[in-house]
């Protein structure tokens, strides 16, 4: 046996170690969406605090953005800011991720209850139902909200979550990781990587996500670090008995439009296939060249813009 073919290649540095703690090279384009007034505010639901930040005025159209497994609301910072000129849009923190409170026990349900009350509260319903559109897990919490709260949409949008035939779902959650305190913001920043790890030419916003994803905290010896906001023992908590495919649509009660990146190792073409057939013929899908899992980070122009056309005012019918 060649022992050199069957080795596992080395894991390539996390992406921010070269940058040594200092920002990347950003277009001038994404100083210009940070630079889009916001308002931050938060809701209590199941007696736990959801915090949420919104672009746009009050009374316009609304959508909901959902971000993905131990992310956090500021994901949608580069794609947000251009979709507020005719909408209201409002992005939350799931709680144990995030700004928000962390819980004991994690259900899916209270994750669309924690979507419906940030929306409410943060302007989304002001112009009456709006669109929820969510990352990865974000996408599993949307077609939740739709199964659960869907009378109360104009529709979900969902972005590369992988929506396999029944015996092949996932049977357990993700392993369990965060918790370290690191001595500093430097040493937490090199350390950040995408999960699922992937490469990502947009250094700049994995730089932006990863500074908003830490916080301080004691490390053993009594001096201040650094760690990851998001609960560490999130997926042992979570509790989530994903339906059958067939059972999720047919218990659906608003539209879904299904979203991809065109190279993701999640959402391949058989898996693809597989959605168009269980969600039908008529269902709106949409691949995004050149985008890999976290399509929002690969492609956020592109992504903006096909949401801002299956959102957007007069398309939304």
């Amino acid at each position: 046996m060649n022992q050199k073919n069957t080795a596992s290649k080395p894991r390539p540095p996390a992406p921010l170690v070269q940058y040594a703690g200092e920002k990347p090279p950003a277009p001038d384009w994404f100083a210009g969406a940070l630079a889009k007034k916001t308002e931050a505010g938060s809701v209590v639901v199941d007696d736990a605090t959801v915090r949420w930040k919104a672009w746009g005025e009050r009374g316009m159209p609304g959508l909901i953005l959902v971000h993905g497994g131990v992310a956090h609301k500021d994901w949608w910072d580069s794609i947000a800011p251009f979709l507020a000129d005719t909408r209201r849009v409002v992005a939350l923190d799931l709680t144990g991720m995030g700004d928000s409170d962390h819980r004991e026990r994690y259900f899916m349900e209270t994750y669309a209850r924690e979507v419906i009350a940030a929306g409410e509260t943060g302007g989304a319903f002001d112009a009456g139902a709006p669109f929820v559109a969510g990352h990865s897990f974000g996408g599993f919490v949307s077609l939740t909200a739709g199964m659960e709260h869907g009378e109360k949409l104009r529709g979900v949008a969902v972005l590369d979550s992988p929506i396999r035939p029944a015996d092949e779902q996932r049977r357990s959650s993700p392993p369990s990781r965060g918790g370290t305190v690191y001595p500093s913001f430097q040493a937490a920043m090199e350390r950040f990587r995408l999960l699922p790890e992937q490469p990502c030419a947009n250094a700049y916003l994995l730089d932006h996500i990863a500074r908003k994803s830490l916080k301080q905290a004691a490390r053993p010896d009594g001096t201040q670090g650094w760690t990851w906001k998001f609960d560490p023992k999130l997926w042992d908590k979570l509790v989530y008995d994903r339906p059958p495919p067939a059972q999720l649509v047919d218990r659906l009660r608003t539209r879904v439009a299904l979203f991809r990146g065109e190279d993701s190792r999640l959402v391949t073409d058989e898996i693809w296939a597989f959605m168009r057939e269980t969600f039908g013929p008529d269902t709106t899908m949409v691949s995004i060249p050149s985008a890999e899992h976290h399509l929002i980070l690969d492609q956020p122009i592109a992504v903006g813009a096909a949401l801002e056309v299956l959102t957007g005012p007069g398309w939304g019918v």
